[in-house]
């Protein structure tokens, strides 16, 4: 996907792809169910998601995995292979669709949700919340002031995160982890070339290799570590803020831009370097899902019976 910039192409692999998948059902109604599946994608675009669902339901049936019920999410990296869209918007920077691209990401959700059916086992869940310090700063303050409810919150962005912590029934076993937290995966920027899952990407990895045995391959341990996007919006990592890289001076605070020219507006931080950055904005993730992780004492049970919501709207404009 990259920053739609066309020279930003790719010459080499700093982090694989992964897609991480998760099935969640009722013990008690076996066809009530729902699939979550973070993406180390840009976007979890309805061309590859349509795919997806065509190919499992000639494995599983149409019933059991249907666009309704499985949510794919990208983790919004911009460091992944692009022309995977389907439309003209996402894909011009590519000079189009990209089959290959496009079947890669398609067939690893597929395994990666065949596998969660593979392993299915009686389970429990554990809730808990709280902050990541340190971690985003708003992209776009002056914007922000413009709203009417902003003294209701401490801070321009959202700093929580909200971790699932999921276990065999009998809480011997670790299965895996889902947390959310709002903040683009952007700490490298459009002069990278290298394939990577950005910072979320590098938070998973320390997560399962954590967790997996010692020696484990990634991407191949039992123990699977999502660490989703939630409300990004107007939410960077770069904590240094936007700089002119002609003058070093900040940039001009309502309209983003260096003597009127936004190509020289680019954000930094907190490290020396993009991947330098990359890997604390990801440490810190991880060490807060961590600790929220090891403490979570809140079961998510009672009544609770597991389905979903879907629906599709018409965003034309009717003329």
């Amino acid at each position: 996907m990259g920053y739609a910039v066309p020279k930003q192409r790719g010459r080499g692999l700093l982090q694989r792809m992964r897609s991480r998948a998760f099935i969640i059902g009722d013990i008690n109604k076996q066809e009530n169910r729902v699939v979550y599946v973070s993406v180390d994608n840009g976007m979890g675009f309805q061309i590859v998601k349509t795919e997806v669902v065509d190919r499992l339901n000639k494995t599983y049936g149409p019933n059991l995995y249907t666009d309704k019920n499985i949510l794919m999410s990208g983790t919004h990296t911009h460091s992944t292979p692009g022309g995977t869209g389907g439309t003209a918007l996402v894909d011009i920077t590519t000079f189009g669709f990209v089959k290959e691209n496009w079947e890669s990401c398609v067939n690893g959700i597929v395994q990666s949700i065949i596998r969660a059916h593979e392993n299915l086992q009686p389970g429990r869940i554990k809730i808990n919340i709280g902050e990541v310090e340190n971690g985003n700063i708003n992209r776009s303050p002056a914007s922000y002031l413009n709203n009417i409810d902003k003294d209701q919150y401490p801070f321009n962005t959202d700093h929580e995160i909200t971790v699932l912590k999921f276990e065999s029934l009998d809480g011997k076993n670790e299965i895996g982890i889902i947390n959310f937290y709002p903040v683009h995966a952007v700490s490298l920027n459009s002069s990278n070339l290298l394939v990577a899952g950005d910072n979320k990407g590098y938070a998973s990895y320390l997560f399962e290799k954590l967790k997996n045995p010692p020696g484990t391959l990634p991407g191949q341990g039992k123990f699977v570590a999502a660490f989703g996007q939630s409300n990004e919006g107007d939410v960077s990592p770069n904590l240094k803020g936007p700089k002119c890289i002609d003058t070093g001076l900040p940039c001009d605070f309502v309209t983003s831009t260096c003597n009127g020219r936004n190509e020289k507006c680019i954000a930094f931080g907190p490290g020396n370097t993009m991947y330098e950055s990359n890997q604390i904005i990801g440490q810190r993730q991880f060490e807060a899902a961590k600790d929220l992780y090891d403490k979570a004492e809140i079961f998510l049970n009672g009544n609770i019976t597991v389905n979903y919501r879907h629906v599709y709207v018409d965003m034309q404009v009717n003329k």
